[in-house]
């Protein structure tokens, strides 16, 4: 029998004990139902069922008699033959607790969870016991019933309260929409001595959800850290607030001191490595990583995101780990399988196997397009609403005006065109600060209405908002005007956080707000904007090579990948020639490379402030940078990337096909360009 098997009060192990329990029985009924037992217990079971069978035809109504039956056929392995009988009993005898334990135990056997369920909680109404209740937990939580499984954890923390309860209770509050009893309760745990780790995390994510909440997190953890409970869920909570409110430095800080306390924790290595990856201390992050992979050598995202700064050589430890990860694929899930594609697909490249390296971004992409598909028709259609009846008249007769300020500054295109370098240029100016991406726009906008038709464009509940101290971002029923407003407050804290709160310009370089290009002049007419343009092939070449943990499903396929720039291609030709005059300018990135200070000097004049050398030497500008070009935009300018794709032509047919004439004519101009530049008076010759 299983080990959880309710014992049974008729089982003495003899004839003494049966008449002991079961008063009245006759001494030789007891003998021949102790030797039916005793056959049982041997495992002679064909043995036990034939002394069984003749004392039913003699007795068919006695009880002890139909619970012998019952744990025979329990020992057996006969649950179904088991579960009549004990639904008889059941009725019989309703206040017997035993039979529901035996009932919930064969339902176990037979797959009958829910089933299972109701004898369990028939059982435990009888009578509280923490091991049928822990069980009873386990089945409310696997079937989603978070209901039953809150009542039940506090049955279970009379019982017996533990921490792992406690904090169960808490996530429990949480998951039935009780957010303020859950925060009351962690707070009661938090006051613990050791911290409850789970309550600090769980207080942590429900505070960082609510507005302001990330200064609550500073407060709280930031008073006990001063009491000197320098206890690491603490400092985790303490860093993550820190990280959130762009306090990188502390945040890193707050996770060294936690790290130095328990080192093996592998989660912490990693946000450590990422943080100090994007303020440009690439040593400090690949040390970081070393670290994580020391306690798992073969995590999938570890290895991917190390894999970015490293390069890789036959012989290599990293090298070795990702073939020994590829060799165990089929056990990890499959969004870890993608991520391990796109490590290998670097690592090949490397060392120079390119068909390997394509063959992962191929099985890669295909996977990853499996979970998150890529719905062409609803982005063109969207794009397509946003031009309709759009001309320069239409901003001239527009009635309602929006914020005229011009201190925000919109970088945007297609990802990998070049944006982080424009933006890293004008950051670089004295009267500028770089914001990077910010998921800001789009809630500003968010039921904006376009020739009568309401956009949304706050839908996506999988990414996380940019977080601004103070600025309430609900817009959907506000004006124009006030949208406007409510943006400019928005980057202007931004600036003060960044320690620059005099600065002129600030720049949002959401790549993703080309979709957005048109409605921009309603809400902030003063604004400027730079729509970056690279090479379609290796704008696109460079999309399909990066894992987006973010998004992006059109990026992981080379025809989507072809259909989402057509769509780009054919918005943005439209606003280029109907946006309000003076306020969109392109910058070609290979115009960038050919002739740096022309180009940077355009960007400068463009948004309107002075000239500073500054802007030349971008690359010495510290500030935070979270996007794939992080490491590119921390040296001088380099020509390397320009027509890299003509390497892996032969892998991107599929790709060509669909833009194939948008090629042709990007690469027209370019010849035109190039040709005005080397007219140009002052221009070299050779």
């Amino acid at each position: 029998m299983d080990e959880r098997a309710p014992s049974n009060p008729s089982a003495g192990g003899d004839a003494a004990a049966l008449q002991k329990a079961y008063p009245g029985l006759s001494a030789e009924l007891a003998q021949a139902l102790a030797r039916a037992e005793g056959s049982r217990k041997q495992g002679l079971f064909p043995v036990a069922r034939q002394q069984l069978e003749v004392l039913l035809k003699q007795h068919p109504n006695l009880p002890v008699l139909r619970r012998e039956q019952i744990l025979l056929h329990l020992a057996a392995e006969e649950y179904e033959r088991a579960e009549p009988l004990l639904l008889a009993e059941a009725q019989r005898v309703p206040g017997d607790r035993w039979v529901w334990m035996t009932l919930g135990l064969v339902r176990y056997h037979s797959g009958n969870r829910p089933g299972e369920t109701e004898a369990l909680m028939r059982a435990l109404a009888l009578k509280a016991e923490e091991t049928p209740a822990r069980r009873l937990f386990e089945l409310q939580r696997d079937e989603g019933d978070m209901r039953g499984a809150l009542d039940t954890v506090v049955l279970l923390r009379r019982i017996r309260d533990t921490d792992e309860l406690a904090v169960a209770h808490c996530k429990l509050l949480v998951r039935v929409d009780r957010p303020a009893e859950a925060l009351a309760l962690c707070e009661q745990l938090m006051q613990r001595t050791p911290v409850l780790a789970g309550a600090v995390e769980q207080w942590t994510s429900l505070q960082m959800a609510q507005f302001n909440g990330p200064e609550q997190v500073l407060a709280t953890m930031g008073a006990f850290l001063a009491q000197g409970r320098e206890e690491p869920p603490f400092l985790i909570a303490y860093s993550r607030a820190c990280h959130r409110m762009e306090r990188n430095a502390d945040a890193i800080e707050a996770l060294q001191k936690a790290l130095a306390r328990e080192s093996g924790r592998q989660q912490w290595w990693y946000d450590l490595a990422v943080l100090q990856r994007q303020m440009g201390q690439i040593a400090e992050s690949q040390a970081s990583f070393e670290q994580v992979m020391a306690l798992d050598p073969l995590d999938p995202t570890t290895l991917r995101v190390h894999g970015v700064e490293h390069k890789y050589a036959y012989g290599d430890t990293a090298l070795r780990h990702i073939n020994q990860a590829l060799a165990s694929m089929e056990a990890y899930a499959k969004e870890r399988q993608v991520e391990l594609h796109y490590a290998a697909a670097k690592a090949y490249e490397d060392v120079g196997e390119l068909d390997a390296a394509f063959d992962h971004y191929r099985i890669g992409g295909a996977k990853q397009t499996a979970l998150t598909p890529y719905r062409h028709a609803a982005a063109s259609g969207l794009l397509r609403t946003l031009r309709i009846g759009m001309r320069p008249e239409t901003y001239a007769s527009f009635q309602e005006p929006g914020d005229p300020s011009r201190k925000p500054v919109f970088v945007l295109g297609m990802p990998r065109s070049g944006t982080t370098l424009a933006e890293q240029i004008i950051a670089s100016h004295p009267q500028a600060v770089g914001a990077g991406e910010l998921k800001l726009l789009h809630r500003v906008l968010d039921g904006i209405s376009v020739n009568g038709n309401r956009i949304q464009t706050s839908g996506d509940a999988g990414v996380i908002p940019t977080y601004i101290p103070g600025v309430d971002l609900n817009c959907a029923t506000l004006r124009f005007r006030e949208r406007g407003e409510r943006y400019v407050r928005a980057i202007s804290v931004l600036a003060e956080a960044a320690g620059r709160g005099d600065a002129q310009r600030v720049v949002d370089k959401m790549p993703g707000n080309y979709f957005w290009t048109g409605m921009i002049p309603f809400v902030l007419p003063g604004a400027r904007i730079i729509h970056t343009r690279r090479h379609p092939m290796d704008c696109c070449l460079s999309n399909y090579r990066i894992f987006f943990p973010d998004g992006m499903p059109w990026s992981y396929d080379l025809r989507n990948l072809g259909k989402c720039y057509r769509a780009y291609h054919e918005h943005m030709q439209h606003w280029e020639s109907n946006m309000p005059p003076g306020m969109l300018m392109s910058v070609v990135y290979e115009e960038v490379v050919a002739d740096f200070e022309a180009s940077a000097r355009r960007i400068i004049d463009h948004i309107g402030l002075p000239w500073d050398d500054a802007c030349l030497r971008f690359y010495e500008t510290e500030r935070p940078v979270k996007t794939a070009s992080l490491s590119q935009v921390r040296q001088p300018i380099y020509n390397s990337s320009v027509g890299r794709w003509r390497k892996y032509e032969k892998y991107l047919k599929p790709l060509l096909a669909e833009i194939g004439p948008i090629v042709e004519s990007y690469e027209a101009e370019l010849q035109r360009l190039s040709q005005a530049r080397q007219a140009a008076p002052g221009a070299a010759t050779s």
